[in-house]
């Protein structure tokens, strides 16, 4: 839903707008909700800040993120790339998903010039910076440091000696930080005794090299660094030499969010070794692939456009390497691309094996996300007392509805009706959860099939959370004088509520043909 493609101009159109109804599978909000409450408590804290629409997104990347912590090994790091509005947000999530432990930095790369409203009337500051989240799997995680060029007046204010050769150097400190405190050696070296950094055999064999210089007698001894030894300068997190890609860019290729692919190549050195595979789940146009395949990586890009593929193929060729099975109908078009795009003909192509979209391996773990559906087999499901042969994780606004119609919309927990003060309706007020919470004590587990689920007011969910089943909720609700009913008998009979999903089920059963086991309420007829 983020991105449209135009295929006849090769363009995008970015859609920032996010909504419960398109961007977010029901079941998705349940799951985290269950099973990962913090990352729930974040979605819930952008929707009481924000919006509705940011909270949208934010269950939207929460889905993604858990899977991407899921596949991502102990050693292997995720970057997150956002914009300024969503950074907030996102370190939130992200540090909910893999742990505030696991934070490594915060990145600001320019990404463009200054650029819209920056004059007279403009009400902020010019907007050129976006920001990438960097977080690890583990403590173990791998990182190379990255170095830039030195500046040229750093060399040549401190490079100011040169050798015989013609070599420039400079002279650096040899002498130990923390002197004896650290360990430090106590020696003499031509003259002068100091505690040094170097054991004596190593100091002999660097005055040996010619690595040793004293300026004059009494002087300490500094040790000769020659400037084409130098790996640079430590890279910060401060990334404004990276030029984003400019209208007349050979890499240019229309997408709206392109990033260069100096920048992908630089994460993807600090945060792997040549072998290694690099997942991108929002692959655009393929930038992360190309750069993992120019380094020696093996990578997976995932996309939902049905042009990525193609995208993908002209990326390559454009950087002088063809895909398996790429036909020579298709290289005669790309080499007219790349031919009007200024680049030297004929192509030296490297050859690259890559699986496309129509050969993409099955899912194979245990208990997938659920469709939109009343009911759908689950693989590997286990029969028992709490669940089901049959998977009815009904998607929560269907269940809403369905509740709502036959027992009115009233909380089962309290018996309040939320109204506005013009007597209408709230239904947003209204949520629904477990009869038996899924992750309760031992042996009163509850799922997330049709029978087990309760309308409930929002402050009574809030007091419920994981923590209790609905009888219990409706008992702490009477003993704080919390009911809005004169008594606990006068809430919705749960063995009436247990029989309604039980003819909804049957009701899907004949139509879809599925078999199910319903097991049979606590206190109920055989």
């Amino acid at each position: 839903h983020g991105v449209e493609h135009n295929e006849g101009q090769g363009l995008t159109r970015v859609h920032d707008i996010w909504s419960w109804d398109e961007d977010v599978h029901p079941a998705w909000k349940m799951s985290i909700e269950d099973d990962y409450p913090e990352v729930f408590a974040v979605i819930q804290a952008v929707e009481a800040c924000a919006s509705e629409n940011e909270a949208a997104y934010i269950a939207f990347m929460a889905a993604r993120m858990l899977e991407c912590r899921r596949v991502l090994k102990p050693t292997g790091s995720i970057y997150l790339h956002c914009d300024d509005h969503s950074n907030g947000y996102l370190r939130m999530l992200m540090g909910a998903v893999f742990g505030s432990a696991n934070y490594r930095n915060e990145i600001v790369w320019k990404r463009s010039d200054a650029k819209g409203n920056t004059g007279q009337g403009a009400k902020h500051f010019a907007r050129v910076n976006d920001i990438i989240l960097f977080y690890a799997k583990s403590n173990n995680s791998l990182f190379v440091p990255q170095f830039g060029p030195l500046d040229p007046d750093y060399v040549n204010r401190f490079y100011k000696y040169t050798d015989a050769d013609g070599r420039r150097y400079k002279l650096d400190n040899m002498l130990g930080p923390g002197g004896a405190a650290k360990g430090n050696p106590y020696y003499e070296v031509m003259g002068v005794s100091r505690y040094w950094r170097y054991s004596q055999e190593r100091m002999q064999q660097l005055i040996d090299d010619g690595r040793v210089v004293q300026t004059k007698p009494g002087n300490v001894p500094m040790y000769k660094r020659y400037l084409d030894e130098s790996l640079g300068t430590p890279l910060t997190t401060n990334w404004s030499d990276i030029s984003f890609v400019r209208g007349w860019s050979k890499e240019r290729t229309g997408y709206a969010t392109q990033k260069p692919l100096e920048l992908y190549e630089r994460i993807i050195n600090a945060s792997s070794n040549p072998g290694d595979v690099v997942l991108d789940i929002f692959a655009g146009c393929a930038t992360t692939a190309v750069a993992a395949e120019r380094l020696g990586r093996q990578w997976v890009a995932c996309d939902m456009a049905y042009r990525a593929w193609t995208m993908l193929k002209r990326r390559f060729y454009l950087n002088g390497i063809a895909l398996d099975g790429m036909t020579d109908a298709t290289k005669d078009a790309l080499a007219s691309v790349k031919k009007d795009r200024g680049f030297q003909e004929p192509p030296q192509l490297t050859t690259s094996s890559a699986i496309g979209p129509n050969e993409l391996p099955e899912r194979d773990d245990v208990d997938p996300a659920p469709i939109h559906a009343l009911r759908q087999p689950r693989r590997g499901a286990r029969q028992s007392t709490q669940s089901s042969g049959w998977s009815g994780r009904i998607s929560k606004d269907d269940a809403k509805r369905l509740l709502m119609d036959q027992f009115g919309p009233r909380c089962w927990g309290c018996g309040y009706e939320p109204r506005r003060p013009n007597g209408s309706l709230d239904e947003t007020l209204l949520e629904v959860d477990h009869i038996r919470a899924r992750r309760a004590a031992e042996g009163t587990q509850g799922n997330d099939e049709l029978y087990n689920l309760a309308l409930l007011h929002r402050t009574c969910n809030g007091i419920k959370r994981n923590q209790m089943t609905l009888e219990e909720l409706r008992n702490h609700n009477a003993m704080n004088g919390l009911l809005y009913v004169e008594k606990i008998s006068d809430l919705v009979d749960l063995y009436d509520a247990t029989q309604f999903a039980a003819e909804q089920i049957a009701i899907h059963t004949a139509t879809y043909g599925l078999q199910t086991d319903l097991p049979q309420p606590a206190g109920s007829p055989a």
